[in-house]
This record gives structure tokens, sequence and C-alpha cells, in this order.
């Protein structure tokens, strides 16, 4: 079982509840009885989080939580009880994972200085999910003139970082190692805080969509500072 026992819980605004939703997620939590289950809390990391929704809008706010795409368990009604309790089973009982030196992330990416934006990795489920760290240098070129008097990393720096983690993230499946990762576009970009020279970047990404026999992949990125949310955003990959 994963080291952190315990399920975030996130409730839509309840605009059309059509079920009880506490009763439900109790019921779940009886089938758990050595984990507790917990309000949702920004930037906490959990070993998954169980969004309840009253309608199938989805109107619940996601964007501020420290967990993977992969790892947001959706529930809707009763009709879903079993399901998402093999869900939360799975989640429980952790991935295997593994980290990657500097070097090792040099051995996967093509992109070299100034336009290296990963550090390390220090989680990698290939395919699936991702954890990498950059620190932003008072050196990098870019702080010189954004801006001389008040050096701020600029978004599209983040946005690469995030791109970049996505792309090791699937470069290391196989199925794209050797590739040369294109950046396609990105979208639902939202910046939150400023990243200053000396923050440490802590990029979670997680695989979206695919369309394998294209080689185009969507993926969530989450930037972090210190454990507050700096940047969400999804991004868009091709792999040629």
């Amino acid at each position: 079982m994963a080291d952190n026992c315990q399920i975030g819980v996130r409730y839509c605004g309840g605009c059309n509840p059509r079920y009880d939703r506490v009763a439900l997620v109790k019921r779940l939590s009886s089938f758990f009885p050595e984990t507790e289950f917990v309000t949702a809390q920004a930037g906490v990391k959990y070993p998954a989080v169980l969004v309840v929704c009253g309608c199938p809008t989805r109107c619940a706010n996601t964007s501020d939580l420290a967990v993977p795409a992969g790892r947001l368990i959706y529930l809707s009604g009763w009709e879903e009880l079993l399901p998402v309790r093999e869900k939360l089973s799975q989640a429980l009982k952790g991935q295997e994972a593994r980290s990657l030196s500097h070097q090792e992330v040099l051995g996967i990416l093509p992109h070299r200085e100034p336009m290296l934006f990963i550090d390390t990795v220090s989680r990698l489920v290939p395919g699936e999910e991702a954890v990498a760290s950059f620190r932003a240098r008072l050196e990098l070129p870019c702080f010189a003139g954004h801006f001389p008097d008040a050096p701020v990393l600029p978004g599209i720096y983040t946005i690469e970082a995030a791109a970049q983690a996505a792309d090791i993230l699937m470069m290391t499946t196989g199925r794209y190692g050797g590739k040369l990762p294109l950046f396609m576009g990105v979208r639902e970009a939202n910046f939150r805080r400023k990243i200053l020279p000396g923050d440490t970047l802590e990029i979670h990404v997680s695989l979206l969509e695919e369309k394998t026999e294209r080689g185009l992949a969507v993926c969530r990125g989450q930037v972090f500072v210190d454990g507050t949310l700096a940047a969400d955003l999804e991004v868009r990959l091709a792999f040629r």
C-alpha cells in the first residue's frame, strides 16, 4: 500500500445533486478501513483524489491539485460504486516507478543548453505520469532581458519545461524512443505566480490522450514552486 494512506475528496458545487454524495463516499470509505478520506487540499500529494460530482458536467475545480490526471477518479452516482472501488484499490497499491539522473535525462531528450529545462526526474511511470525538476538559475540568458531590474522566468519557458517533462514521459514507453519530439501546441495555460531566479520547478505531467498510429499525445502539466501551484496547462506533442 502507498505510504500516504489518505484519499483526497473534492466535491463539486452541488448545483444538481441527484444522490447523497456524502453517504456514497462514506460507503466507499468502509471498503478501506486503513485509509483516511480527507478534503483534498491544493498542492498536497495523494495516491488519488476522488472527485464527487452531482451531475455529468464535472464542474469541480481540480486545477490546483498535485495529482496526475490519471489518478483523478470521478464519481457520479451509486452505479459507479464498484468500479470506483477498484480504481481506488489500484491507486493505493501504488505503481512501480523509477527516477532518472541528469545524465539519463540527457540520454532521452535531444535538447541541450541553453534550451534544456529538465535537471532530474524523481518519479517516472512511462506513459502514465512523471515528476521532474528544473532549477531556474540566475545565469539563464532570459533573465538578462526579462526583466533587467526584476527578473522573472518567461511563461513560455515554463511551458517548455512541462513539454520536455512530457517528452520524457512518452519517450520512455518504447514507442517513441529515439524519435524527435515536436511541440505542437498548448491549451488552457494558466500562470498563477511568478517564478524567480533560484526557484526550483517541480513539474508533474500525466498522459491525457494518445493517438499511437499518428505519434501524437496530449499531456497535462502542473508546475509547483515550494509546494504552490505556479502554472497548469495541457501540451500537444508529436514524435517523428
